[in-house]
Parts: structure tokens; C-alpha cells; sequence
């Protein structure tokens, strides 16, 4: 619910959740539900969802086999629950998802020992009814595969879910259960209280000062600024990772991607100081993704999206092909330098070699919240004032996690 500015500015309230994208709500909602009182939410954008990550991002739900134990173990965890959350809750409330299911494609021998790889952390982690395929085998499930396509990973649990009715449904249970919300809310500073914290928080102009016990980030990209603003101390970076999308109509290419599952390359990694791919053994590249040293990426995929369609959401109309990366770029440029279309036909050529750049059109980019020097989520506790719980590093998965994670915070709030 959303009570008057100047009321909202003179409670102090319980909890206070800086962010309103899909984690900040799906905290919000958890919350709620759990009969937690006065709790607040404050979101920079004028609506929710905001203008970020979850509003800019593919909408798929992933499996849970591309996150080591030894170097992702929240990741790896939290998918594989929140996965199976995201289809009860979409299910029950009626929000878009559909099952779609996935393959992971190899075109040449060093891809094959990647999928090889991935396979083991996969059934490692659990994930429900992975196949390997023969090349031959997965051209059967999708035509428009390349002849080259050497090997593939069938992972029946991946899907795809519509991004705003998903998170407004969130926020919609939230309100009902009691949450206030503002938008158009930029929290601006921090300043610590005996019993909890005080908020400056810039509201059209206006600064006000909102006061709580327990404090919990959830500022997506911001999430770093904001932890420092709590604790000048605070170790995270966020690096600024845009991902420019492209799409192409069903309808004007009909044999193209007749399956409706998504398709994804073998996944890489690529050194974090000189942002080139790093062609090394799958071993070796744990190591350093043990270390730091590298990112790993998924690759350029083409996906099944959800589109409104009159007053419907439909997944038969419009299909993804991205993400196309541009690292650095910071937290605000949507805008420049687009792809050409062309980039993105090039990219999945080696497995979808029929898609020809005039069949695409810009999609939109979104920009990721890249933790530096880091790859697994952060949900934890500020060292020196342990009010405030960060969630840092929130990229994919964490749209598919976000329920697994609003459990994870409530159960660390508890504490």
C-alpha cells in the first residue's frame, strides 16, 4: 500500500528495503507473509517494476547446471530452489510462465569437453532430468540446428516467465499484505542510529529522513553505493555489464526455431582484466574462476520470450537472440552503440545458421550487476553493523532465484 509522504517520513519502521526489482519485492513479499510488520520499501524508479535489471533481461527461468558448488554454492543452491518456486508461484497466481525446456550445443571438440564439464555440475547440483545428446539427437528435437552441432545438454526445467506481470504480482500480494511503497524514492544517505539507521531519501526534490531497525539492499546495480553509504569499509564494486538484445517476429519466419526451447552455445569464460576469452581445460578454468580471474558467460542464445499481445501475454510471437555484451559501460547506458544486427546472426551462426540479420530488430539492452572479483551472490550481514543485510552481485540467476533468496534473507533475518 502507499500511505501519504508526510506520514510515511514520520514512522519508523521495522524494516526497510532499498530497491524494488524482482529481489526487492520478492523480499517484500516474503516478509509479508511471514507477518512481518512496518515494513517499507523504497524504490529509486517512478514505478515498479523499475527500469533495470528485471525489467531488462530475457525472462528466463533457469536450471541450475552452470553454477560450481566449490565457486557459486549460493547460486548453485538458490537456482535449483528457485526454480521449482517460480513455477508454483506462477502457476498458482496465474502469472505467464511456460516449461520450455533447453539445449546446450557444442559445434567442435573443445565445446564437447565444456558440455562434458557441465553435465558433471549438473547432475552435482541436482538438476532434474538432464539428457546428452547426439548431434543427430538434438537436430531431431530442433531442425534449424547446424549440421555442425556435435553435442548437446537437454535440460528439461528451463523456461521462460513474462518479466512485469511476475514482479507486479509480487509487489501486488506485498501490498495487500501490508507493505508501503514509494517510488521516486533515491536514498541519498545513511547515517547510523543506536537501534538501527536514519535514511535521507530524495523524493522529487525533497529531502526526508526515514528511520528503521533493520535495513536490507536490495539496490540491484546500486547495491555497492549503498552498502558504503552503511559502512564506508564496505568491499563491493559493481562493474556495469550492458547486454544489448535483439529480436526477431515468429510470424515473418515461421521455420525458424519451430522447437519454441531455448537454445544456448557451450558456455566460456573470458579473463577479467582483458575481457578475451580464455581457452583453457574446464579444470583449469575452475581454478581460476576459483580465483577470480575469469567470468564465465553463456553466450549469445536464442530464447522464447513472453509479449503482451492485446490484453494476453503470449510466447508464440517474438523470440530473443542475445545477449550481446559490452563491458564497463557503466550503470546507466541504455542507449549507445547498439549492436548491429548483424552481430547477433554472426554469434549463433556455429548452431542456428538460418537466421539472417534482416530478419532482426533491436530488442533493448540491459545492464548487469556484476560484482567485481567475485562470481557467486553476496547475502550477508554488514560486518560492522550487521542491521544491514547487502545483497550484492545479484545478476543471473538471480530473476530465477529471487523467491529462493527472499527465503534465504528472511531465514538471515531471523537470526
Amino acid at each position: 500500500m502507499s500511505i501519504p509522504y508526510n506520514e510515511y517520513i514520520a514512522k519508523k519502521f521495522t524494516v526497510v528495503i532499498v530497491g524494488g526489482g524482482v529481489v526487492g519485492c520478492a523480499i517484500a513479499y516474503e516478509l509479508s507473509r511471514h507477518k512481518i510488520n512496518d515494513v517499507l520499501l523504497l524504490e529509486r524508479n517512478d514505478t515498479i517494476p523499475g527500469i533495470n535489471q528485471s525489467s531488462r533481461n530475457g525472462g528466463v527461468i533457469h536450471s541450475g547446471i552452470y553454477y560450481p558448488k566449490s565457486v557459486e554454492p549460493l547460486k548453485a543452491a538458490l537456482c535449483i530452489q528457485g526454480n521449482d518456486l517460480m513455477y508454483d508461484f506462477c502457476r498458482h497466481f496465474n502469472v505467464p510462465c511456460k516449461q520450455t525446456g533447453k539445449l546446450i550445443l557444442a559445434t567442435n571438440p573443445q565445446e564437447d569437453e565444456y558440455l562434458h564439464f557441465f553435465y558433471g555440475i549438473g547432475q552435482e547440483n541436482n538438476v532434474s532430468g538432464l539428457r546428452m545428446l547426439t548431434g543427430a539427437e538434438a537436430k531431431h528435437m530442433e531442425p534449424n540446428l547446424s549440421e555442425h552441432v556435435t553435442l548437446a545438454i537437454y535440460v528439461p526445467s528451463c523456461g521462460s516467465v513474462a518479466l512485469d506481470p511476475f514482479v507486479t504480482k509480487l509487489h501486488t500480494i506485498a501490498d495487500q499484505y501490508g507493505v508501503i511503497f514509494q517510488t521516486a524514492s533515491n536514498v541519498t544517505g545513511i547515517t547510523i542510529q543506536a537501534n538501527g539507521f536514519a535514511l535521507t531519501v530524495d523524493q522529487a526534490g525533497q529531502q526526508e529522513t526515514v528511520e528503521c531497525e533493520t535495513l536490507i539492499n536490495a539496490a540491484g546495480l546500486y547495491a555497492d553505493e549503498i552498502a558504503k553509504m552503511v559502512n564506508e569499509e564496505s568491499p563491493y564494486e559493481i562493474e556495469g555489464t550492458r547486454g544489448d538484445l535483439a529480436e526477431f517476429d515468429c510470424n515473418l519466419r515461421p521455420d525458424v526455431n519451430t522447437s519454441g526451447m531455448h537454445l544456448y552455445p557451450a558456455p566460456f569464460c573470458y579473463d577479467n582484466e582483458t575481457k578475451e576469452t580464455v581457452d583453457e581445460k574446464p579444470e583449469k578454468l575452475l581454478e581460476l574462476l576459483k580465483a577470480g580471474k575469469v567470468t564465465k558467460t553463456l553466450g549469445t542464445h536464442v530464447s522464447p520470450v513472453f509479449v503482451k499481445d492485446g490484453d494476453a501475454w503470449s510466447i508464440t510471437k517474438v523470440t530473443g537472440v542475445g545477449p550481446l555484451k559490452t563491458m564497463e559501460t557503466g550503470k546507466e547506458d541504455y542507449e549507445t552503440n547498439f549492436h548491429p544486427m548483424s552481430d547477433f546472426a554472426n554469434k549463433v551462426r556455429p548452431y542456428f545458421p538460418n537466421l539472417k540479420e534482416t530478419d532482426l530488430r533491436p530488442r533493448f539492452s540491459g545492464i548487469m550487476a556484476v560484482l567485481k572479483g567475485k562470481t557467486d551472490f553476496v547475502i550477508e550481514r554488514d560486518k560492522k553493523y550487521p542491521q544491514c543485510i547487502n545483497l550484492v552481485g545479484m545478476d543471473s540467476p538471480a530473476w530465477t532465484a529471487a523467491l529462493a533468496i527472499a527465503e534465504y534473507v528472511h531465514t538471515l533475518y531471523r537470526r
